[in-house]
């Protein structure tokens, strides 16, 4: 005879969203954290003019600097765990967990492979195989925090953060492309540095933002879920 055995399987939908839980808000706490540690390394050394130079080889500011990089990878990774089980609710073109998933990824790289001293611009005088690396894995980290939050501004889930994600996505892209022709045209590089350090902040700021947003979402199907059982 085979017996069967019931499942409880409004205990493992609780337990899973209480892990949902922690993960969206270790998520969250994990990039203002990464925010707070950027700034410390741009306050430790004012002379540095861009995000990535903080990093370098040799920059006393490497360590803490790298460890930012790897919260932001580890936020945008939990955040996408969190999301994991909503992938049809959070879902614009292709989910919104997988592109957190492929930014956390990018970032993680970045954290590891370091620009050399001086961050030079890859394929110029000076330049190493890992300048390349870094920035290019910086850069898609980057672009995919944007499409994260062109994602985000266009799920009809949550007004607020749907205006919080394409204010932010506005900003970010301002400041970005201000930044870029500065460097481009090798204008103010102390402006130029500044722009970069904003859109980087806020970039960072609203991972915090989206993390808190889901582990709010998902603390109440735990209350409801606690209500019902």
């Amino acid at each position: 005879m085979t017996e069967t055995v019931d499942r409880p399987t409004g205990i493992l939908s609780r337990s899973f969203s209480r892990r949902s839980v922690a993960q969206a808000g270790l998520g969250a706490a994990a990039a203002f954290s990464s925010a707070v540690l950027i700034w410390v390394c741009r306050f430790w050394d004012p002379s540095v003019h861009y995000v990535s130079q903080l990093g370098a080889t040799g920059m006393p500011t490497a360590p803490l600097f790298n460890l930012a990089l790897l919260l932001l990878a580890i936020a945008a990774v939990l955040v996408d765990r969190a999301l994991h089980s909503d992938a049809d609710v959070y879902r614009v073109g292709w989910p919104i967990a997988t592109t957190l998933l492929a930014c956390g990824l990018c970032f993680g790289v970045a954290s590891a492979v370091t620009c050399s001293p001086g961050c030079p611009v890859p394929f110029t005088p000076g330049a190493l195989p890992q300048d390349l690396i870094h920035i290019t894995f910086a850069v898609i980290g980057f672009v995919l925090a944007i499409v994260a939050m062109g994602q985000v501004a266009v799920v009809r889930r949550r007004p607020w953060m749907r205006a919080a994600s394409v204010l932010t996505l506005v900003a970010v892209g301002a400041t970005s492309f201000t930044g870029a022709m500065i460097a481009l045209f090798r204008g103010d590089t102390v402006l130029g540095g500044n722009l970069e350090f904003t859109a980087a902040t806020l970039a960072i700021a609203w991972f915090g933002i989206f993390g808190a947003q889901v582990a709010m979402e998902k603390r109440v199907v735990v209350r409801e879920m606690g209500f019902s059982g």
